[in-house]
């Protein structure tokens, strides 16, 4: 009887993500404040593509879209629903809840003691992103690159598998899937990148052998020839393409960026990994707890209050839009004070380090790149990494956090899917009751 009882619980759980995803949809949900951009950039460039390739292609960096042109292509002519604006925001809200299947069937594959329910629960929380669900509801391009991914992962884990191996021709073709595959999620997000450099590192400092690295290297290089000869122009009748306009390297993609980054980079982690700290928290004893986390803690902490007492940190009171949502919930609770924020970058640095000293040859190869990639842009928001670190959490690492995680998977799921439950309503009463327009949100600050 509690057994059917637990399963009951477990399906209506479901069953209302599922509503709610529907209804966010229905209501034209804008959590994250960014959706009625399509009408303003997505929309008017799939139909240019639509009616003019090669044109479109030529005048691409005049129409304000900075990114590989690969989703509005696949929009454009792949999506059969791409000819009225309604039907189309409908086919990617479909094709979004169908990632969450993906997720699912990737995570029972490599979690295969788990019941196919709490796998599905767990899925699930992709559901309850606010970035993902707005990406979903308003036809724009991101949630392609996160199916991709996923499947590039997936093909990422067999490979692990039989990198020592003599190969046989499905271990070619996987090691094929996944190079096109993670070829395809770059197109469609280009930080993505991060991932085609840790898979090689991955390949170098786990003695791959010369066959898997040779088969590698020759599917990255057939699988870059459309992005090199749209990027360089080396085609004539596209030569003069220009994806990005001439200060965008100079003002927005800069190395120099990293340095600043890092702590909002710490932020995010500690954001997205703080419910498997609680998981842990309740299921191990205090002193291991303490122990794993409390001497990187603090010495993060310290070394962020220090910064800040000397006017090195200054800029995070800067950003009228992303550096992420505990950085916008210092601004509201006091000008100036950053320590719930310093809280969560040194939680984001303990945790990093316990990933790191975990497993090197996995973690850090798999994680440095991402690190490294992501802290180039002049600002960074938290739409890049959501849900890019949990599905590399669930999907990549390796670490005794998912062992605790999947232990008692029940109460693991209550908290997990709580945390983000909490975490969309209060990014729906943002957006949508106290700061409904970009304009408020600038009064707020400008009269604090």
């Amino acid at each position: 009887m509690p057994f059917k009882k637990y399963v009951f619980f477990k399906v209506v759980a479901i069953f209302l993500i599922f509503t709610s995803f529907y209804l966010g949809y229905y209501f034209g949900e804008n959590a994250v404040g960014g959706g009625r951009e399509f009408y303003d950039l997505s929309w008017p460039i799939i139909q240019s593509f639509k009616k003019d390739f090669l044109l479109t292609l030529k005048i691409y960096n005049t129409l304000g879209d900075y990114t590989f042109p690969f989703s509005h292509i696949i929009n454009a002519y792949l999506n059969p629903f791409s000819d009225n604006v309604v039907n189309f925001q409908l086919s990617i809200t479909i094709i979004s809840f169908l990632i969450f299947f993906v997720f699912a069937i990737v995570l029972k594959k490599s979690f295969l003691e788990t019941n196919i329910l709490d796998i599905l629960l767990t899925s699930s929380v992709i559901l309850l992103l606010p970035f993902f669900r707005t990406s979903a509801f308003w036809g724009k391009n991101e949630n392609y690159g996160w199916l991709l991914f996923i499947l590039a992962l997936y093909f990422f884990s067999e490979i692990k598998k039989i990198i020592s191996k003599d190969l046989t021709n499905r271990d070619i073709l996987i090691i094929v899937f996944f190079c096109f595959t993670s070829a395809c999620a770059l197109y469609a997000r280009q930080p993505l990148v991060f991932l085609p450099i840790s898979y090689l590192l991955y390949l170098f400092f786990n003695n791959a052998s010369k066959n898997v690295i040779l088969i590698s290297i020759i599917s990255y290089t057939i699988f870059a020839i459309p992005g090199v000869l749209v990027f360089l122009s080396k085609l004539a009748i596209i030569e003069s393409v220009n994806l990005f306009p001439h200060d965008y390297f100079s003002f927005w993609i800069k190395p120099i960026h990293i340095l600043k980054n890092i702590p909002i980079l710490l932020s995010f982690f500690g954001f997205y990994l703080l419910p498997f700290l609680i998981i842990e928290f309740f299921n191990t004893r205090f002193k291991i707890f303490f122990d794993n986390y409390f001497k990187s803690f603090f010495s993060a902490l310290i070394i962020f209050i220090f910064l800040s007492q000397a006017s090195l940190l200054n800029y995070l009171g800067d950003y009228e839009y992303a550096g992420g949502a505990i950085l916008k919930i210092n601004y509201l609770i006091q000008e100036d004070n950053f320590h719930l924020f310093f809280i969560f970058s040194s939680l984001g640095f303990s945790v990093l380090i316990r990933l790191f000293t975990e497993d090197a040859k996995n973690n850090m190869v798999i994680l440095l790149p991402m690190l490294i990639i992501y802290g180039f842009p002049n600002f960074i928001a938290q739409e890049y990494v959501e849900p890019l670190i949990l599905l590399m959490f669930f999907l990549t690492l390796k670490t005794n956090l998912q062992k605790i995680y999947f232990e008692n998977i029940s109460s693991s799921n209550f908290i997990f899917l709580l945390y983000f439950i909490i975490y969309l309503l209060g990014s729906i009463y943002f957006k949508h009751f106290a700061f409904p327009s970009f304009e408020e949100w600038q009064i707020f600050l400008d009269t604090r």
